[in-house]
Parts: C-alpha cells; structure tokens; sequence
C-alpha cells in the first residue's frame, strides 16, 4: 500500500481527524486481494478514484458499485474482496459524521451507503469536481474538505458536546468504563445515553467501549515483543483469557496468536499514516 495523510481544517478538527489517501495494489493491475476490516470506533467517508474496481463484502455476501460511500461503525470483522483502487478517505471522530452530514448513524451501522442515497443531488457538484481531479488526488482532497466546510455550516445547529464529552471520557479510560459510571460522569440518564450513541455514534455506548477496548490492547499485543496473557486481560478489564480471544475474534477475525495472518489490514494501515 501507498498513502499520505493531511490534517483536517482548524474548523474541521473537532469532528475529523483527517484525511488519507491510499493506492491498494499493483498499480496498473486489477488482481484481486482479501482486504481485512475490523471496527476502530468511527465512520468513513470514502472516494474511489478508479472508475474501474471491483469490490465485494464476502462478511455481507454484497457488492459495491459506487465510487463516493459513507461507511458507517462497524460492530464486527468484516472481510472484502477487490482489485486495486484507489482511494480517498475522511476518517472521522465518532460523533463527526452525525454532526457534518446530519444523518443519524444507527441507520449507517456495517454499511457502506453511496452519498448521493444519503445526500441526495445536492452531492453532484462536488461530486464532478473530485472525478476531474482523479489523478491528483491532494487536490480532490481540498475539495472534499471545502466541501465538508460548508456542510458545518448547514448543520450548524447540531449539538454534539455533550456526545463528544462522553466519547472522549470512555478513550481516555481507554474502553475500560462501566457505562454506570459514564451515566454518572455526564449526568444522563441510562436511556439518553442510549439514544444519544445511537444517533451520533451509531452504536450502544457498550459497544463502543467494547471497540475502544479492543483497539486498545490490540495495540499492546501487536508492539510487545513477549505477550503476557494475564497482563493483558487484567490490564483491559476482560474476565479471563477465554473472554479476551472471544472479543478479540469477534472484532478482528483472528485470534490474537493469529494476528500476524491479517493479510492487508486497511484500518491498521490507515492507522499508522495517521499516527506518523
């Protein structure tokens, strides 16, 4: 894989983390490849700059066609099949895509939904503007982010504080937070709660932390050179061992001794880019 990253707007920051290109592939080939998902807490908005590519979810048994997507949270390993692509990503922060797109994400969850379905005819303009500048990708990149600036405007009376609060509070205590005591933290109830991760997450605030967790140790495991099982599961709240390989599984597609076998893992590929 190929890719740079840009950092977001100063108005855009709180709500997207960034922007990532990615060339997956020989370049100039169309051979098909696994491409590894699993859930990293937040929603993407994708553009595939190839006005040829083939792309199948064979978790779903689904096929995409269109080339500008929003792909919502995941709750489970997901695994594709395509050739190589092409690809613009916005990487949002978990409550970003509600608060810029206006479109509650529980009706987003392990979808990848073409815009125009979300946005209607109003995504045209911005549409043509990134297919002509299909072979400069940085420049497509601006236009989506002008085009995402003006999308903070017309949502400008969405309210995302308290949301945003409650999300940062659970990264910080990195998954590892009884949803009793976030409830307490940001003075809500257990069903506003509820509704409010539904809405702009996407998912249960359970889950969420189950996802943040997971990340969490994932990193842990992946840059340890020697694997102290008991540490990790102490570490990260999980019951026993047993319950940490389930959960890992479940999100990753791998054991945790496998994880070595994620053949092309987009979202730690991702990952790293941003982190440089």
């Amino acid at each position: 894989m190929k890719s740079f990253f840009h950092k977001p707007h100063p108005l855009l920051a709180p709500y997207i983390q960034g922007f990532v290109h990615v060339c997956i592939g020989p370049e100039k080939e169309l051979a098909t490849q696994d491409i590894d998902l699993f859930p990293v807490g937040y929603g993407l908005l994708s553009f595939i700059f190839n006005s040829t590519f083939n792309l199948f979810n064979t978790t779903l048994n689904k096929s995409y066609s269109s080339r500008f997507n929003f792909s919502g949270q995941l709750d489970h390993y997901h695994q594709l099949k395509g050739s190589c692509w092409s690809v613009a990503y916005v990487l949002f922060k978990p409550f970003g895509a509600y608060r810029l797109l206006g479109v509650p994400q529980y009706l987003l969850k392990n979808e990848s939904i073409n815009m125009h379905d979300i946005m209607g005819n109003s995504i045209n303009e911005v549409y043509a503007k990134i297919e002509d500048h299909a072979h400069h990708p940085q420049e497509a990149i601006k236009i989506l982010e002008q085009w995402l600036l003006s999308q903070l405007d017309r949502n400008s009376k969405i309210d995302i504080n308290r949301i945003s609060f409650a999300c940062n509070q659970v990264i910080n205590k990195k998954g590892n937070l009884l949803i009793g005591e976030l409830n307490k933290m940001c003075c809500m109830s257990k069903s506003s709660m509820e509704q409010y991760f539904r809405d702009h997450v996407g998912i249960s605030p359970k889950v969420y932390s189950r996802i943040i967790r997971f990340n969490e140790a994932k990193k842990v495991l992946k840059d340890a050179a020697d694997k102290n099982w008991i540490e990790i599961v102490e570490n990260y709240g999980y019951y026993d061992q047993a319950h940490f390989i389930h959960e890992f599984k479940h999100f990753f597609g791998y054991s945790p001794s496998q994880v070595h076998l994620s053949y092309q893992n987009l979202a730690d590929h991702i990952s790293s880019i941003k982190d440089l």
